[in-house]
C-alpha cells in the first residue's frame, strides 16, 4: 500500500505518491506493502527483428505490407531461384539412382552361384581322387582351386560394390542437403511472430546479401523501461510483480507484470538506476511508445 504518512516520505525518496485518488484506492485494496514507482516509464518492443536477404538476386515474389501480422517461419516471398530448383531436380535423379544401384543384388547373387559351382566341382575332383588316386591329375586339381578361389573372390566383389553404392547414396544426400541450403537462403521468412512495420523492397528489385527487406516488430510481450533511485534498486528486486497502467488512463485495471532486470549502472548525473519490467499483451491493448505508470511490489 502507498505510504500516507508526511514524515514518511523523506526516507523512502521514491516510493509511489498517487496522482490519482481512484487509482490509489483500487491499488490499495487489493496490495498490502509499499511500492516502488519508476520514474519515466515507457513501453518499449523487446524484440524488433530486421529481416535481410542472405543470397543476391532479384526479389521474384515479397508477400507483405506493413500492418501484416506475421507467424514465425511463415514465407513472405523468395529471391530467384530457378537456378537451385534445378540443380535440386538433378540431385533427385542422382539420388534415385544410387539407390537403385544399391537396391541391385543381381551381381551378388550370381557370383554366389558362380562360388557354389566352382566348389562343388573342386570337392567332386578332390573326393574322385580320395576313391580313385589319379582320376584328376594336379594341374586340373590345381587349375580347379583357382576357379573356386576366383569365384569367391567375384562373391566379396560383388559385396564390396554394394558398400560403395551405398556411400554413393551418402555422397547424393549429402550434395542434396547442401543445395537445399543454398534453396532455403533464397526464401523469405519470417524469423518470429509478429506485426510487419516497415517494407524497404519490392518485387523485381535487385538485392545484395544483408540488404534490409523489412522489419517485424513482436508486441507481446512489452517492455517498459523507466528508473528508480539508485539506494533502492537492490538486485532483489528482479522477479516482483509490478503493475501498469496508461499514464492517460490510471484508472483502467492494471496489467501485471515482473521485473526482470536491474542494471548495475548508475547514472552519475541523477543517481538513478535503470530497471527493466515485462508485461504480457496477448490482447494488443499496450502500444509501444506509450508512457505508463509503474509500480514495483517491495
Amino acid at each position: 500500500m502507498c505510504p500516507t504518512s508526511p514524515n514518511r516520505l523523506p526516507a523512502l525518496g521514491l516510493l509511489c505518491v498517487m496522482s490519482t485518488a481512484g487509482w490509489s484506492a483500487a491499488f490499495s485494496q487489493s496490495h498490502a506493502g509499499d511500492t516502488l514507482q519508476l520514474q519515466g516509464a515507457i513501453l518499449k518492443t523487446i524484440e524488433s527483428t530486421a529481416v535481410a536477404a542472405e543470397v543476391p538476386g532479384i526479389i521474384l515474389e515479397l508477400n507483405a505490407k506493413e500492418g501484416d501480422v506475421v507467424e514465425a517461419g511463415q514465407t513472405l516471398g523468395k529471391i530467384k531461384d530457378e537456378a537451385v530448383r534445378m540443380e535440386l531436380a538433378q540431385l533427385k535423379t542422382q539420388i534415385e539412382l544410387a539407390r537403385t544401384k544399391q537396391a541391385n543384388d543381381i551381381n551378388q547373387r550370381l557370383a554366389e552361384k558362380s562360388r557354389q559351382v566352382a566348389h562343388n566341382e573342386y570337392e567332386r575332383a578332390l573326393n574322385a581322387n580320395a576313391r580313385v588316386p589319379g582320376t584328376y591329375p594336379l594341374n586340373e586339381i590345381d587349375r580347379l582351386k583357382l576357379v573356386a578361389d576366383q569365384a569367391q573372390l567375384e562373391v566379396e566383389r560383388a559385396l564390396h560394390d554394394q558398400q560403395l553404392a551405398g556411400y554413393e547414396v551418402s555422397l547424393a544426400l549429402g550434395n542434396y542437403r547442401q543445395v537445399y541450403e543454398r534453396f532455403t537462403r533464397h526464401q523469405i521468412v519470417a524469423p518470429t511472430a509478429g506485426v510487419i512495420v516497415a517494407v524497404d523492397k519490392r518485387s523485381g528489385e535487385w538485392v545484395e546479401p544483408g540488404a534490409e527487406l523489412l522489419r517485424i516488430v513482436r508486441t507481446n510481450p512489452l517492455r517498459v523501461e523507466g528508473f528508480v533511485a539508485a539506494n533502492l534498486a537492490s538486485s532483489d528486486l528482479v522477479g516482483r510483480e509490478a503493475h501498469v497502467t496508461l499514464a492517460d488512463n490510471p484508472q483502467a485495471t492494471p496489467v501485471v507484470g515482473r521485473v526482470v532486470f536491474v542494471s548495475p549502472d548508475v547514472n552519475p548525473v541523477n543517481s538513478q538506476v535503470r530497471v527493466f519490467l515485462e508485461i504480457d499483451n496477448a490482447d494488443e491493448a499496450l502500444r509501444p511508445g506509450l508512457r505508463v505508470n509503474a509500480w514495483i511490489d517491495r
